[in-house]
Protein backbone atom coordinates (compact mmCIF):
# COMPACT_ATOMS: atom_id res chain seq x y z
CA UNK A 1 0.00 0.00 0.00
CA UNK A 2 1.08 3.58 -0.69
CA UNK A 3 0.99 5.76 2.04
CA UNK A 4 2.04 9.06 -0.43
CA UNK A 5 2.13 10.12 -3.78
CA UNK A 6 5.47 11.19 -5.43
CA UNK A 7 5.86 14.28 -6.72
CA UNK A 8 8.49 17.07 -7.65
CA UNK A 9 8.83 20.83 -7.38
CA UNK A 10 11.00 23.36 -9.23
CA UNK A 11 11.94 26.37 -7.33
CA UNK A 12 12.36 28.63 -10.01
CA UNK A 13 14.98 31.68 -9.83
CA UNK A 14 15.68 34.59 -12.46
CA UNK A 15 17.76 37.28 -12.41
CA UNK A 16 16.09 40.88 -12.07
CA UNK A 17 19.46 43.43 -12.16
CA UNK A 18 21.75 43.25 -14.50
CA UNK A 19 24.35 44.56 -11.72
CA UNK A 20 24.07 43.09 -7.97
CA UNK A 21 23.21 45.80 -5.47
CA UNK A 22 25.22 46.54 -2.75
CA UNK A 23 22.94 44.84 -0.44
CA UNK A 24 19.99 42.90 -1.51
CA UNK A 25 19.39 40.13 -4.29
CA UNK A 26 19.56 40.36 -8.41
CA UNK A 27 17.07 37.55 -8.31
CA UNK A 28 13.15 37.02 -7.84
CA UNK A 29 11.86 34.03 -6.97
CA UNK A 30 8.54 32.49 -8.86
CA UNK A 31 5.95 31.86 -6.33
CA UNK A 32 1.58 30.91 -7.41
CA UNK A 33 -0.83 31.23 -4.98
CA UNK A 34 -3.18 28.19 -4.59
CA UNK A 35 -6.98 28.26 -5.24
CA UNK A 36 -9.09 28.37 -2.36
CA UNK A 37 -10.51 25.56 -3.69
CA UNK A 38 -8.01 23.09 -4.00
CA UNK A 39 -8.06 20.09 -1.85
CA UNK A 40 -4.31 19.98 -0.70
CA UNK A 41 -3.21 23.78 0.86
CA UNK A 42 -5.70 25.77 -0.57
CA UNK A 43 -4.85 29.57 -0.64
CA UNK A 44 -1.27 28.36 0.12
CA UNK A 45 1.82 30.51 -2.27
CA UNK A 46 4.26 27.23 -3.49
CA UNK A 47 6.47 27.14 -6.07
CA UNK A 48 5.32 25.10 -9.29
CA UNK A 49 4.96 21.57 -9.16
CA UNK A 50 3.47 18.73 -8.77
CA UNK A 51 2.36 14.88 -8.72
CA UNK A 52 4.39 12.46 -11.36
CA UNK A 53 2.28 10.93 -13.99
CA UNK A 54 2.94 7.30 -15.60
CA UNK A 55 3.20 9.86 -19.04
CA UNK A 56 6.32 10.90 -16.92
CA UNK A 57 8.36 7.98 -17.04
CA UNK A 58 6.50 6.89 -20.36
CA UNK A 59 9.33 5.07 -22.98
CA UNK A 60 8.32 7.81 -25.84
CA UNK A 61 10.67 9.45 -23.58
CA UNK A 62 13.43 7.66 -24.86
CA UNK A 63 13.24 8.86 -28.25
CA UNK A 64 13.00 12.33 -27.62
CA UNK A 65 15.68 12.05 -25.16
CA UNK A 66 18.14 10.70 -28.31
CA UNK A 67 17.40 13.28 -30.20
CA UNK A 68 19.92 16.01 -27.73
CA UNK A 69 22.12 12.94 -28.55
CA UNK A 70 22.34 11.51 -24.97
CA UNK A 71 22.96 8.07 -24.59
CA UNK A 72 20.97 5.23 -23.21
CA UNK A 73 22.77 4.75 -19.62
CA UNK A 74 19.45 5.27 -17.76
CA UNK A 75 21.02 9.02 -16.67
CA UNK A 76 21.55 10.44 -19.98
CA UNK A 77 24.26 12.41 -18.55
CA UNK A 78 22.93 14.27 -15.14
CA UNK A 79 25.66 14.28 -12.72
CA UNK A 80 25.98 11.42 -10.39
CA UNK A 81 25.37 12.36 -6.50
CA UNK A 82 26.84 10.28 -3.31
CA UNK A 83 23.41 9.82 -1.45
CA UNK A 84 20.02 9.42 -2.89
CA UNK A 85 17.20 9.30 -1.36
CA UNK A 86 14.57 6.53 -1.75
CA UNK A 87 12.34 8.48 -4.16
CA UNK A 88 15.32 8.80 -6.72
CA UNK A 89 16.11 5.16 -6.80
CA UNK A 90 12.40 3.60 -7.55
CA UNK A 91 12.69 0.74 -9.85
CA UNK A 92 9.50 1.15 -12.36
CA UNK A 93 10.48 -1.24 -14.60
CA UNK A 94 10.79 1.53 -17.80
CA UNK A 95 13.48 2.92 -20.00
CA UNK A 96 12.97 6.09 -18.13
CA UNK A 97 14.23 6.35 -14.51
CA UNK A 98 12.31 7.56 -11.40
CA UNK A 99 15.64 10.47 -11.58
CA UNK A 100 14.83 11.54 -15.33
CA UNK A 101 10.83 10.90 -14.65
CA UNK A 102 10.95 13.15 -11.65
CA UNK A 103 12.87 15.92 -13.79
CA UNK A 104 9.75 15.49 -16.46
CA UNK A 105 7.30 16.01 -13.94
CA UNK A 106 8.85 19.14 -12.49
CA UNK A 107 9.10 20.92 -16.37
CA UNK A 108 5.81 19.61 -17.45
CA UNK A 109 4.17 20.63 -13.57
CA UNK A 110 5.94 24.09 -13.97
CA UNK A 111 4.68 24.40 -18.00
CA UNK A 112 1.48 23.50 -16.71
CA UNK A 113 0.72 26.01 -13.53
CA UNK A 114 3.03 29.07 -14.98
CA UNK A 115 3.28 28.65 -18.78
CA UNK A 116 7.17 28.62 -18.65
CA UNK A 117 8.37 26.67 -20.50
CA UNK A 118 11.72 24.90 -19.19
CA UNK A 119 13.02 23.58 -22.83
CA UNK A 120 16.12 23.38 -25.37
CA UNK A 121 15.79 23.11 -28.51
CA UNK A 122 16.30 18.96 -29.77
CA UNK A 123 19.75 19.99 -32.08
CA UNK A 124 21.13 21.56 -28.97
CA UNK A 125 23.29 18.57 -27.90
CA UNK A 126 24.09 18.83 -23.82
CA UNK A 127 27.39 19.11 -22.73
CA UNK A 128 29.93 20.52 -20.33
CA UNK A 129 29.37 24.47 -22.00
CA UNK A 130 25.85 24.51 -21.78
CA UNK A 131 24.37 21.15 -19.64
CA UNK A 132 23.19 23.59 -17.24
CA UNK A 133 21.76 26.37 -19.55
CA UNK A 134 17.97 27.12 -19.82
CA UNK A 135 16.10 29.32 -22.10
CA UNK A 136 16.13 32.92 -20.98
CA UNK A 137 12.36 32.99 -22.13
CA UNK A 138 9.52 31.58 -23.97
CA UNK A 139 10.56 33.36 -27.29
CA UNK A 140 13.72 31.77 -27.12
CA UNK A 141 12.61 28.80 -28.48
CA UNK A 142 10.61 30.37 -31.06
CA UNK A 143 7.69 29.19 -30.62
CA UNK A 144 4.73 31.24 -30.85
CA UNK A 145 3.09 32.52 -27.36
CA UNK A 146 -0.61 31.82 -28.67
CA UNK A 147 0.23 28.64 -30.06
CA UNK A 148 2.34 27.39 -26.08
CA UNK A 149 -0.50 28.79 -24.54
CA UNK A 150 -2.79 26.01 -26.18
CA UNK A 151 -0.60 23.53 -25.45
CA UNK A 152 -0.54 24.65 -21.70
CA UNK A 153 -4.25 23.73 -21.74
CA UNK A 154 -3.61 20.24 -23.49
CA UNK A 155 -0.86 19.75 -21.32
CA UNK A 156 -3.36 20.51 -18.03
CA UNK A 157 -5.95 18.10 -19.70
CA UNK A 158 -3.51 15.29 -20.23
CA UNK A 159 0.12 14.91 -18.77
CA UNK A 160 0.43 12.82 -22.03
CA UNK A 161 0.10 15.24 -24.35
CA UNK A 162 3.23 17.15 -23.14
CA UNK A 163 4.87 13.98 -25.15
CA UNK A 164 3.24 14.96 -28.18
CA UNK A 165 4.42 18.64 -28.11
CA UNK A 166 7.78 17.91 -27.35
CA UNK A 167 7.76 16.16 -30.81
CA UNK A 168 5.90 18.70 -32.93
CA UNK A 169 7.72 21.21 -31.39
CA UNK A 170 11.46 19.42 -31.55
CA UNK A 171 11.82 20.22 -28.19
CA UNK A 172 13.24 18.53 -25.23
CA UNK A 173 12.94 18.89 -21.32
CA UNK A 174 15.76 20.66 -19.98
CA UNK A 175 16.22 18.16 -17.13
CA UNK A 176 20.01 19.64 -17.25
CA UNK A 177 19.23 22.64 -15.96
CA UNK A 178 17.51 21.11 -12.67
CA UNK A 179 19.31 20.68 -9.36
CA UNK A 180 18.34 18.81 -6.91
CA UNK A 181 17.85 20.84 -3.53
CA UNK A 182 15.60 19.34 -0.88
CA UNK A 183 13.17 16.20 -0.38
CA UNK A 184 10.33 17.02 2.06
CA UNK A 185 7.64 14.29 3.32
CA UNK A 186 4.42 15.31 4.32
CA UNK A 187 4.26 14.81 7.88
CA UNK A 188 1.65 12.17 9.35
CA UNK A 189 -1.40 12.78 11.47
CA UNK A 190 -1.67 15.89 9.10
CA UNK A 191 -5.40 15.08 8.77
CA UNK A 192 -6.79 18.80 8.70
CA UNK A 193 -8.02 21.17 6.03
CA UNK A 194 -4.94 21.60 4.93
CA UNK A 195 -4.26 18.86 4.14
CA UNK A 196 -7.38 17.07 3.67
CA UNK A 197 -4.87 13.61 4.99
CA UNK A 198 -2.91 13.55 1.62
CA UNK A 199 0.86 13.18 1.72
CA UNK A 200 3.37 13.71 -0.86
CA UNK A 201 7.29 12.58 -1.14
CA UNK A 202 8.41 15.57 -2.96
CA UNK A 203 11.51 15.97 -4.53
CA UNK A 204 12.99 20.18 -4.71
CA UNK A 205 14.97 21.22 -7.89
CA UNK A 206 16.48 24.87 -8.24
CA UNK A 207 16.86 26.16 -11.47
CA UNK A 208 18.41 29.41 -12.41
CA UNK A 209 17.80 31.51 -15.19
CA UNK A 210 18.94 34.67 -16.73
CA UNK A 211 15.84 37.04 -17.03
CA UNK A 212 12.27 36.80 -15.64
CA UNK A 213 10.39 34.63 -18.60
CA UNK A 214 6.48 35.21 -19.68
CA UNK A 215 4.01 33.89 -17.81
CA UNK A 216 0.82 32.78 -17.69
CA UNK A 217 -0.67 30.75 -14.60
CA UNK A 218 -3.20 28.54 -14.44
CA UNK A 219 -6.76 29.52 -13.78
CA UNK A 220 -8.20 26.17 -12.62
CA UNK A 221 -5.55 25.58 -9.66
CA UNK A 222 -4.22 29.19 -9.07
CA UNK A 223 -5.27 32.79 -8.28
CA UNK A 224 -1.92 35.02 -8.48
CA UNK A 225 1.62 34.51 -9.99
CA UNK A 226 4.21 36.49 -8.31
CA UNK A 227 7.90 37.13 -8.61
CA UNK A 228 9.37 38.15 -5.83
CA UNK A 229 12.81 38.06 -3.69
CA UNK A 230 12.97 35.32 -0.71
CA UNK A 231 12.80 37.71 2.08
CA UNK A 232 10.43 39.64 0.35
CA UNK A 233 8.09 36.62 0.29
CA UNK A 234 9.28 35.86 3.67
CA UNK A 235 8.02 38.87 5.05
CA UNK A 236 5.09 38.30 2.67
CA UNK A 237 4.55 35.67 5.42
CA UNK A 238 5.49 36.59 9.06
CA UNK A 239 5.25 39.84 9.83
CA UNK A 240 2.40 40.95 7.20
CA UNK A 241 0.13 37.90 7.08
CA UNK A 242 -0.18 38.44 3.53
CA UNK A 243 0.07 34.70 1.91
CA UNK A 244 0.72 31.68 4.02
CA UNK A 245 3.80 29.26 2.84
CA UNK A 246 4.25 25.30 4.35
CA UNK A 247 6.93 24.73 6.36
CA UNK A 248 8.87 23.68 3.43
CA UNK A 249 8.61 26.72 1.75
CA UNK A 250 9.69 28.85 4.62
CA UNK A 251 12.61 26.53 5.29
CA UNK A 252 13.98 26.66 1.93
CA UNK A 253 13.41 30.51 1.28
CA UNK A 254 15.35 30.97 4.42
CA UNK A 255 17.93 28.95 3.28
CA UNK A 256 18.13 30.82 0.07
CA UNK A 257 18.58 34.29 1.97
CA UNK A 258 22.25 33.01 2.07
CA UNK A 259 22.98 33.51 -1.54
CA UNK A 260 22.17 36.92 -2.72
CA UNK A 261 23.05 36.99 -6.58
CA UNK A 262 21.82 33.87 -8.86
CA UNK A 263 25.50 33.49 -10.03
CA UNK A 264 26.20 32.62 -6.56
CA UNK A 265 23.38 30.40 -6.33
CA UNK A 266 23.33 28.89 -9.37
CA UNK A 267 27.09 27.90 -8.52
CA UNK A 268 26.32 26.76 -5.36
CA UNK A 269 23.35 24.56 -6.55
CA UNK A 270 24.71 23.11 -9.63
CA UNK A 271 28.80 22.15 -7.21
CA UNK A 272 25.97 21.03 -4.34
CA UNK A 273 24.12 18.16 -5.83
CA UNK A 274 26.40 15.91 -6.20
CA UNK A 275 26.78 15.99 -2.38
CA UNK A 276 23.47 14.11 -2.53
CA UNK A 277 20.21 14.40 -0.42
CA UNK A 278 18.34 12.92 2.14
CA UNK A 279 14.14 12.77 2.45
CA UNK A 280 13.36 14.58 5.55
CA UNK A 281 9.89 13.35 7.73
CA UNK A 282 8.92 16.03 9.69
CA UNK A 283 7.79 14.67 13.13
CA UNK A 284 5.15 16.23 15.34
CA UNK A 285 5.42 16.96 19.27
CA UNK A 286 2.70 18.49 20.69
CA UNK A 287 3.86 21.31 23.55
CA UNK A 288 1.52 23.08 25.68
CA UNK A 289 1.88 26.16 23.95
CA UNK A 290 2.22 24.73 20.23
CA UNK A 291 3.45 22.28 18.26
CA UNK A 292 7.22 21.26 17.65
CA UNK A 293 7.94 19.80 13.50
CA UNK A 294 11.43 18.48 14.50
CA UNK A 295 14.06 17.64 11.88
CA UNK A 296 16.92 15.16 11.82
CA UNK A 297 19.72 15.65 13.95
CA UNK A 298 17.07 17.32 16.68
CA UNK A 299 18.05 15.29 19.85
CA UNK A 300 14.54 14.92 19.68
CA UNK A 301 13.92 13.49 16.39
CA UNK A 302 13.30 8.96 16.60
CA UNK A 303 15.89 7.14 15.48
CA UNK A 304 13.48 5.23 13.34
CA UNK A 305 10.51 7.87 12.60
CA UNK A 306 7.15 6.28 11.65
CA UNK A 307 6.67 7.03 8.39
CA UNK A 308 2.79 5.37 7.90
CA UNK A 309 0.98 6.87 10.77
CA UNK A 310 0.52 4.55 13.23
CA UNK A 311 2.07 6.04 16.49
CA UNK A 312 0.26 8.82 17.95
CA UNK A 313 2.30 12.11 18.61
CA UNK A 314 4.39 12.56 21.31
CA UNK A 315 2.85 15.16 23.68
CA UNK A 316 5.14 17.01 26.16
CA UNK A 317 3.30 18.97 29.05
CA UNK A 318 6.57 21.65 28.83
CA UNK A 319 6.60 25.01 26.79
CA UNK A 320 8.14 25.15 23.49
CA UNK A 321 10.59 27.21 24.49
CA UNK A 322 11.61 25.25 27.97
CA UNK A 323 12.03 22.21 25.30
CA UNK A 324 14.54 24.35 23.64
CA UNK A 325 16.42 25.20 26.86
CA UNK A 326 16.18 21.36 27.80
CA UNK A 327 18.17 19.62 24.56
CA UNK A 328 21.41 20.98 22.89
CA UNK A 329 20.75 19.90 19.27
CA UNK A 330 18.20 21.54 17.64
CA UNK A 331 16.45 21.50 14.27
CA UNK A 332 13.10 22.19 14.07
CA UNK A 333 9.80 24.33 13.43
CA UNK A 334 8.02 25.81 16.62
CA UNK A 335 4.13 26.17 15.10
CA UNK A 336 1.74 28.54 17.17
CA UNK A 337 -0.11 29.13 14.29
CA UNK A 338 -0.59 28.99 9.98
CA UNK A 339 2.05 32.56 10.48
CA UNK A 340 4.03 32.00 13.29
CA UNK A 341 6.03 29.04 11.99
CA UNK A 342 9.60 29.46 13.21
CA UNK A 343 12.47 27.75 12.15
CA UNK A 344 15.24 27.02 15.24
CA UNK A 345 18.63 25.34 14.39
CA UNK A 346 21.93 24.99 15.44
CA UNK A 347 22.84 21.57 14.04
CA UNK A 348 25.43 22.11 10.94
CA UNK A 349 23.50 20.69 8.03
CA UNK A 350 24.78 17.70 5.60
CA UNK A 351 25.25 17.23 2.31
CA UNK A 352 26.81 20.41 1.65
CA UNK A 353 24.13 22.40 2.47
CA UNK A 354 23.07 26.19 3.61
CA UNK A 355 21.50 26.44 7.13
CA UNK A 356 18.17 28.42 7.39
CA UNK A 357 18.66 32.13 7.52
CA UNK A 358 16.20 34.05 9.90
CA UNK A 359 14.15 36.83 8.22
CA UNK A 360 16.31 39.67 9.46
CA UNK A 361 19.62 38.82 8.67
CA UNK A 362 20.62 39.67 5.31
CA UNK A 363 24.36 37.89 4.63
CA UNK A 364 27.34 40.09 5.06
CA UNK A 365 29.01 38.13 2.17
CA UNK A 366 27.44 36.86 -0.79
CA UNK A 367 28.80 33.38 -1.06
Amino acid sequence: MNHWKEAASVILVARYLTRPPAKGFDYKVLMLQRSSKTKFMPSASVFPGGVLDKADYSEEWLGILKMAGTTYTGRHGLPTACDKPPILCLDRDSGISNEIALRICAIRETFEESGILLARNANTVPNESNKYRTLNSIADAGIDTAHLKDWQFKVDSDAHNFIDMCKELHIIPDIWALSEWANWLTPTNVRDSVHSGRRYDTIFYICCIDKIPDSSYCTREMVSLKWSTPTEVLGMYYPDKAIWLAPPQVYELSRMQNCTSVNSLHQFSVERRKHGLDRWLPVRINCTDGVLSVLPGDDLYPTYPDLEGKIEPTTLTITMEEAKLNYKHLHRFEIRDFHDCVIISNVSPKHGHLSPLKIDVVPAARI
